[in-house]
């Protein structure tokens, strides 16, 4: 297995093409000893299929189901949230000036995970991030909004705009009809408390997201002087 893992790091660093296994096996030769970061690496692409798809498991499930040591499990759980976390980085000091920043930036903060998750994202006059914060998660389908919680994260920062974003783990970023009435009901809810909802964002595994501004009719979204939309509004 040295001799393994010395050839596939050589051809690694000569920037050499590995198939998806020769570069399991060659992650999983820092964490399994021996022919064990084959079998194991063999397991995990027969159960899930693929290096991304066991990263965004359950690491209790991928110890069970295809008999990897902690050691692999935490290494395989580590490479979606340093992905999220260089994606993150990647962003700078963005502003969220436009819809396409603001599918950019989420499409970085949501990167990861199999749950569906809700998030807001505090905003000063300017545009620039004061916070961003889970506002609630669960199964797809299961999540609930809580106004509340957003509003009092509005305060909390002293948001002069407010952003909210939401992950469809399965499938694309088109949003549904309960997406719509979500935006729609949010909007309403905020605006009541002199809050104002200045975009919801839907994104999806695939980095594909959707302003809700920019394919809601115009003039659902109250004005947001200074935010940009570079889309077609229906």
């Amino acid at each position: 297995m040295d001799n393994m893992k010395k050839l596939l790091r050589q051809r690694y660093f000569a920037d050499e093409k590995l198939s998806e296994r020769e570069r399991l096996i060659l992650l999983l030769s820092y964490s399994e000893r021996g022919k064990k970061a084959e079998e194991i690496a063999d397991n995990i692409l027969s159960v899930y299929g693929s290096i991304r798809n066991a990263a965004d498991s359950d690491p209790v499930l991928l110890m069970r189901e295809c008999k990897a040591g902690k050691q692999t499990a935490a290494l395989l759980a580590l490479i979606p949230q340093l992905s999220r976390k260089c994606a993150i980085l990647s962003c700078g000091n963005m502003l969220l000036d436009s819809t396409s920043a603001a599918k950019r930036y989420f499409s970085a903060y949501m990167r990861t995970g199999t749950k569906e998750k809700t998030v807001a994202a505090a905003v000063d006059k300017q545009f620039r991030i004061i916070s961003t914060e889970l506002i609630s998660e669960g199964e797809p389908s299961a999540v609930k909004v809580s106004f509340r919680r957003i509003a009092e994260f509005a305060f909390r920062h002293e948001a002069a705009y407010i952003f909210a974003a939401h992950i469809h783990t399965s499938g694309a970023a088109t949003p549904s009809d309960k997406d719509i009435s979500a935006t729609l009901s949010m909007k309403e809810a905020l605006s009541a408390i002199d809050i104002i909802l200045a975009d919801h964002i839907i994104t999806a595994p695939d980095r594909s997201a959707v302003s809700m501004r920019e394919i809601l009719p115009a003039g659902t979204f109250p004005p947001v002087a200074g935010y940009s939309t570079t889309g077609e509004q229906l």
